[in-house]
């Protein structure tokens, strides 16, 4: 059995189900939460916008990383040819 990552000490973020996995009664999903206010609800879903912004931009760092690597590679592989 794997044990669950810990959470990333060096982040604030707060990892936030999707939402339709929120528990909520009835039909309709986050607007009959009756312990949060609108104004919460809205923090909320901005929150879980921004985490997933965020995660899309972490993924274009990756490919920046990854395409600069690439051509580390090929200008090392340039200045062996001379």
């Amino acid at each position: 059995m794997m044990k669950p990552k810990p959470p990333n000490l060096e982040n604030d973020d707060i990892e936030l189900r999707p939402e339709e996995e929120w528990e909520v009664e009835g039909e309709g999903a986050v607007e009959a939460t009756p312990d949060l206010s609108d104004k919460a609800i809205s923090y909320l879903a901005q929150i879980q916008d921004l985490q997933e912004q965020l995660e899309q931009e972490k993924l274009k760092v990756e490919r920046l990383e990854m395409a600069i690597r690439g051509f580390t590679l090929a200008l090392q592989e340039e200045i062996k040819g001379l």
